[in-house]
């Protein structure tokens, strides 16, 4: 176990020793600034009543922490065999299992660091710009922020998922990049002709099932039937494919050394 840990503490360091990683940083906190800056130089057109409500509205930018995620997941694997590291990596003690694992660990951990800066970055921001008022129920609640950033991860993880199993499997990063941003910007008009023309087996694709914000109020599932216990088993049963399948390859694939 604590070699393990090192493992994931070792890729942390080779994710945040990186300039570009902090320039990502920034630029979430960046154009969340110049965003409540906006609203608050049109607050007479659109007035926002507190922080709580800004932060509801800062959601939007998990976009950010999308494509932030994507870049990373993408080359972690792909990027040591691009580099010819991986030689030096599985010539270590660690079985591949467990290298593999410690990869997957700090994409998910960069993954919740981008959302927290997101979080909390906003939460600053919009005490700093529009003040603590506002009402504190309703959709601009601390309850319902969370709800929404909770939804938000497990559409991003899973996700992010795969951008790591294309990574993996395939080794390199520009295809897990290119399907992973047409997958999200195509899903949603993809399923919306899909669901027109009654294609029921849709409704088994990952990316059908990945907003569960539906089953609490946030809008209708885009197929009849849906229910939330179907879109989790659907989610999981993917999660565990790329999983898996990525686990396989790396496993199996030989490297020479």
């Amino acid at each position: 176990m604590s070699k393990l840990v090192s493992l994931v503490m070792n890729e942390n360091m080779k994710i945040f020793r990186r300039p570009r990683t902090w320039m990502m940083i920034l630029f979430i906190l960046a154009i969340n600034l110049a965003m409540a800056i906006a609203m608050k130089r049109f607050e007479d057109s659109a007035p926002v009543s507190g922080f709580l409500e800004f932060m509801h509205f800062s959601a939007n930018l998990t976009v950010l922490v999308f494509l932030f995620s994507v870049v990373i997941a993408s080359e972690i694997v792909a990027g040591e065999f691009t580099w010819g590291t991986i030689k030096l990596l599985l010539i270590r003690p660690a079985s591949r299992s467990k290298i593999l694992l410690s990869k997957y660990a700090a994409v998910v951990l960069f993954l919740m660091a981008l959302l927290l800066v997101l979080l909390i970055g906003s939460a600053l921001i919009g005490i700093i710009l529009f003040g603590t008022g506002g009402a504190p129920g309703g959709k601009a609640s601390p309850q319902s922020i969370l709800q929404t950033y909770g939804f938000l991860f497990v559409y991003l993880l899973v996700n992010v998922t795969f951008a790591f199993m294309i990574s993996t499997v395939f080794r390199s990063s520009t295809l897990a990049i290119a399907l992973s941003f047409l997958v999200m910007f195509s899903a949603g008009p993809a399923l919306m002709l899909l669901a027109a023309f009654k294609h029921e087996w849709a409704k088994y694709l990952w990316f059908a099932n990945t907003d569960l914000s539906v089953y609490f109020g946030g809008g209708e599932p885009p197929f009849e039937g849906m229910t939330l216990g179907f879109s989790i088993t659907v989610l999981l049963v993917y999660y565990a494919l790329f999983i898996g399948v990525a686990w396989y390859i790396f496993n199996k694939r030989d490297v020479a050394v």
